[in-house]
Parts: C-alpha cells; structure tokens; sequence
C-alpha cells in the first residue's frame, strides 16, 4: 500500500454551536478565519502538496477543525466542489472532513456522497454522558452511537477522535468510553489527550483550581491503555497525541497538560512495557497449569490481567523446573523495533533497573525474528 498523504485545510469553529470548555482551534492551528479557502486557493494548494509525486501517496484532502456538516450548506458547496473537481481529474485519491455526532442527518450524508467524501472522524471525546455535559459538547453518547450507524450503513469510513483527561476522567470513564467505541466498530481512532489552551473555559477552571490536568504520565498510561484495548478489537489508532505545532511549541497558548511532540512514541514504549510486565506477573505468580507429556510438561497461560487478553504456550523439560525461579530475564526483538521496546531514551530499561533490581535483565537485539520475546529461566513469552 502506498503511504498517506494528507492535504489538509483548518476551518477552525466555523459551524460549531457550542463552544466546548477545552476549544481554541485558532490557537492550536494558529490560524484563524476561512476567507482564504477560494476555490483557487484550494486548488493550487492540493497541486503544490501533490506536485510530481504524484504516484508516490494515496493523496487525500482533509477538511478539519471545525464541524464541517454543521457549516451553511452554501459554504460546504464552496469548499468540497474544488476539492471534488481534483478527485475527479485523478490528481487526489480521496476526501474526507471531520464533525460533530449530532451534524450527520440523512441530507448532510448526501451532500458529502455527492462530492465524493468517503471518510467522516467524528469529534466524540467520551462516551460518558456526564463528561459531555461538563465539557459542553451539546451531544450525547447515543448520538453518537446514532450518528455512527447512520454513516457505516452509507458506506462511508468512520474515525472516533477522543480525548482522554476532560474533567471528571477516571478509569472507570476511560474503561466506560473504550468498551463503547469498540461496540461501535469504527474504522479507526485518533486519541488526543486534553491540553489546557489559553483563552478557554478550561483554562479558567485550571486557574480556579476546579480542573487538574493530566501529568505526561498519566495521559501516556490512559492512552497506551486506549491504544492496546482498540487493537486487540481490530480498530486501528492512527495518531495519539497532537501534532507539533509552531504554536504549541511557543507556549504562548498552552496553559497546561500533557504535551509531548513525542506522545505516540512513547505510548508504544509503555504498551511494551507493560507487555513485559504482565509476563513477569504471569510467571512469578504461578498462575499456570501444567500437564505432562512424557518427558515434558506444557504450560498454557491464558489471563484477563489489568484489562487486556493474550495467550500463550511454551514447553520446558521436566529437568529444567528446578531452574524457573532463578530470575534470568531475556527481552530480545528485532532491530525495527529497538527504540520501541527499550524505549525513548531508553525509559523502559531504566524502569525495570529501578523496579526490579533483583532481576538480572539482558536486553538483546535478534535478526532471526519479528517478534518481541520475554524468555524467564528458559520459558519464553510473545509479546
């Protein structure tokens, strides 16, 4: 499959009604207005992205930062025609837009069929109904569930945007959103934790003390949760985190939170981390069954632990049991995925070091595989 590439156009709350308590789309994009949008503009705009690498992406038009459904129809027709025009001259593959759950009606899913969209994200934050109402988002989770169905039943593709740490965010809200969204079966995910941006409602409840954001860490353990519990359903989470952004690294407009341009790394350094983790918890628990098979004994571990699912088997002999508690830890992984499981700077080993000094821990590069392996006195667990 050839890369995507996105050709994007911020129309920042244009046809929002609501104005939610953690919204500043001109501060996070930096720009503010749409008079620029002509359809001229919009034209040499997608031939500059595309230029002479025009076979090299699947090129694809994104309108964003706004509800663009909830916009004058007459503006949608204004934007989307240029935009269809490309499409239909083959220049670009594809358009999609995002929106709000409770802007999808039967006629605004028409209008984007008829330009040619195939792709709707669907800003839904949470799927808790009090978290909603705090952060004034004017819907519901059942509009969104509604809003959903409407779009997959179109044959339209469906992306969830999220954003884990609103105020009132706990695990059971985290859990409560990430069991809806998998009932919903989108088609992708993209998690933003929350961010306090000056000129805001939140960043006056941060000032009061009424809202407390999330520390790096917390939005990175809520997301590599997210992100594991999505996958393991099928459902692909294609960004965590914003992107940088000339304004965000000012922080002229950030108030507080977790921003890290490096978000999406290091939530997948603390999916392995954890990955590694459980096999330690499976193993020195004893938690396992074991039946014999001659000279060998099968174990066959199958657990539901801190809310994820994975099954494993190994085989050890019967000479070998002796050896199960003497604390010899190999992590090996092939070399594409280094950075990953050792983690940013190295983050994951320097956590074990410090949590687990009694452990003798190798950390090993290995070529002859493509997958990450936790080998514990000689029984070995897939990551």
């Amino acid at each position: 499959m050839k890369p995507f590439g996105m050709i994007p156009f911020f129309i920042p709350h244009v046809g929002c009604p609501y104005v939610c308590t953690f919204c500043n789309q001109s501060r996070i994009t930096g720009q503010s207005g749409i008079s620029h949008l002509t359809p001229d503009y919009i034209k040499d705009t997608i031939a500059d992205y595309v230029g002479s690498k025009r076979n090299d992406k699947y090129w694809e038009v994104a309108f964003y930062g706004g509800s663009f459904t909830a916009i004058h129809t007459e503006l949608q027709h204004q934007l989307l025609a240029p935009a269809s025009e490309m499409l239909k001259s083959g220049i670009i593959d594809g358009i999609r837009c995002s929106t709000r759950p409770d802007a999808v009606g039967d006629e605004a899913i028409s209008l984007l069929l008829s330009y040619g969209v195939k792709t709707v994200e669907l800003g839904v934050q949470s799927m808790n109904d009090g978290i909603l109402v705090d952060a004034k988002r004017g819907h519901t989770a059942q509009e969104v569930v509604d809003a959903v169905a409407r779009l997959k039943q179109r044959g339209m593709t469906v992306g969830v945007q999220l954003l884990p740490g609103l105020k009132g965010e706990t695990w059971e809200t985290i859990l409560e959103t990430a069991i809806a969204v998998v009932k919903l079966e989108p088609d992708f995910v993209r998690i933003y934790p929350v961010l306090v941006i000056e000129n805001t409602e939140l960043a006056d409840q941060y000032r009061s003390g009424e809202y407390k954001p999330l520390s790096t860490e917390q939005a990175i353990t809520y997301c590599a949760f997210l992100k594991e519990w999505f996958e393991q359903h099928n459902i692909e989470v294609i960004r965590t985190g914003l992107q940088s952004s000339e304004e965000l690294d000012s922080g002229n407009s950030l108030v507080a939170g977790p921003y890290e341009p490096a978000m999406g790394e290091l939530v997948i350094n603390e999916q392995y981390k954890q990955r590694i983790e459980r096999c330690f918890d499976e193993h020195f628990s004893e938690s396992f069954s074991e039946s014999s098979f001659g000279d060998q004994y099968t174990y066959n571990f199958s657990t539901l632990s801190n809310h994820y699912s994975y099954k494993v088997e190994c085989r050890t002999h019967v000479n070998n049991i002796d050896r199960l508690m003497q604390n010899r830890i190999v992590i090996s992984y092939p070399r594409n995925l280094t950075s990953k499981v050792r983690g940013l700077k190295n983050r994951n080993i320097l956590y074990f070091q410090e949590k687990y000094p009694q452990f003798s821990i190798d950390w090993c590069e290995d070529s002859t595989r493509n997958t990450v392996r936790c080998c514990i006195d000689g029984l070995q667990y897939v990551l």
